[in-house]
């Protein structure tokens, strides 16, 4: 049996993040379907890992997923009611490879 692999990476926003990331995670994870569909949500297979200082975070989607995953970061324009835009700074397979960005 294969092994899943996984790839991380880096994002910054515009905006501050909110400091609970349980609520940051379920919006993001809402305006990430909505971009990208539910169909194909399953494949990308997003997980909020870790959030970097203010405006920053790391999250792990699929291999095969992470090109929809950038492409539905390039589409976002918001994240609940607050004004966004995000940046992919980095990609690789483990977080350690991603340093501070």
């Amino acid at each position: 049996m294969m092994r899943d692999k996984k790839r991380y990476v880096l994002v910054e926003t515009t905006s501050r993040i909110n400091a609970d990331p349980n609520e940051f995670g379920t919006s993001l994870y809402k305006e990430i379907i909505r971009c990208i569909g539910e169909s194909s949500y399953h494949k990308v297979n997003p997980r909020l890992v870790k959030l970097v200082g203010d405006n920053r975070f790391v999250i792990r989607s699929s291999l095969e997923g992470t090109g929809q995953l950038v492409l539905a970061f390039a589409l976002m324009k918001r994240l609940g009611d607050i004004p966004t835009a995000f940046y992919t700074l980095k990609s690789s397979g483990t977080i350690k490879a991603l340093g501070n960005g």
